[in-house]
């Protein structure tokens, strides 16, 4: 038997359907539960399905998306929770993009009062790092790898229930150079690395986006440019589409639901991919003049310490 919830992703109402074994499923989902029912249109629907093969499964008109498997009721195990969360974020983005609500693929948090998101141009890297750097300054976190960013008011806000995921490579550097040690966690550690609750670190703050930083990292370097408009405009589509585009083409995704897999490799999305999905989530009605509200940035450094010493200097330099 099937179990109907419905719920509120990001402004985006949605049916789920849910096989009544999946308890926990069923407990991650009332999170979002929408209780206001009044002028209810539900066109688009979720169903989490018992069966031995796992898979995500988009239906051809977008409108319905079947998470299943036999096992995915673990949500301690990384590979549930955020399997489950990021076909749930990246189904909603589809949704939403015509009412100017994006899901960035970035990290943000803040910096000296800024709301600073360090997103995917389509080679960046580091962002969960970079929002790490600045937040342990500021004690200050908004989201990890999901961002929902309103065109229409430049907020940008995600869920601090999900955690952030700490790869290998992060959880070292925090050690040796910040001394922080990622507390115990009731997720199974895997190759994919830790994931940490958001709270027992920081405070949660959404807010007004101030800028989109990309870092890419290159020996002996260290430099902040600030992105023309359409070099800004080339970036940004990148960082909104890269979500959806891993859930319309799997093989993109380094951390693969249906194998439990997570690569190493950033995977390279084509760029005409990029353009083709952006086209069919507007309509062609972006409006290119929304990053003229905010500084877009292309930070290359040698070592991640250098994020904050370089963004607080241009922060106190551009928004004064």
């Amino acid at each position: 038997m099937e179990i109907i919830q419905t719920i509120n992703l990001a402004g985006l109402i949605v049916d789920v359907y849910t096989d009544d074994s999946f308890e926990k499923i069923r407990g991650f989902i009332d999170k979002f539960r929408e209780n206001d029912h009044r002028n209810r249109n539900t066109k688009v629907k979720v169903f989490f399905l018992k069966n031995p093969e796992r898979k995500l499964e988009l239906s051809e008109d977008w409108k319905s998306l079947s998470i299943v498997g036999n096992n995915i009721d673990d949500l301690f195990d990384p590979f549930n929770l955020m399997g489950i969360t990021q076909a749930l974020f990246r189904f909603a983005a589809i949704h939403l993009a015509q009412r100017g609500v994006f899901l960035l693929h970035g990290s943000t948090a803040v910096l000296d009062d800024r709301v600073i998101c360090f997103g995917d141009d389509g080679s960046s890297t580091a962002k969960t790092l970079g929002s790490l750097e600045i937040a342990l300054k500021s004690k200050r976190y908004v989201a990890d790898e999901f961002c929902f960013f309103d065109i229409n008011n430049r907020r940008v806000f995600g869920y601090s229930f999900i955690p952030i995921h700490i790869r290998p490579i992060v959880r070292e550097h925090l050690k040796s150079f910040h001394n922080l040690v990622i507390p115990k966690e009731y997720y199974k550690q895997t190759e994919a690395g830790e994931f940490i609750s958001q709270e027992k670190l920081f405070e949660t703050t959404p807010g007004k986006l101030a800028a989109l930083v990309y870092i890419h990292f290159l020996e002996g370097s260290t430099q902040i440019k600030k992105l023309s408009q359409r070099e800004a405009y080339r970036s940004f589509k990148f960082c909104m589409v890269s979500h959806i585009a891993k859930l319309l083409h799997p093989n993109l995704d380094r951390m693969q639901f249906s194998s439990m897999t997570d690569a190493n490799e950033v995977k390279v999305i084509d760029e005409k991919i990029i353009d083709k999905i952006l086209s069919q989530i507007t309509n062609n009605k972006l409006n290119q003049q929304i990053l003229e509200l905010f500084p877009s940035y292309k930070l290359i450094i040698s070592q991640p310490c250098q994020v904050v010493s370089l963004l607080k200097e241009e922060i106190s330099q551009a928004f004064v």
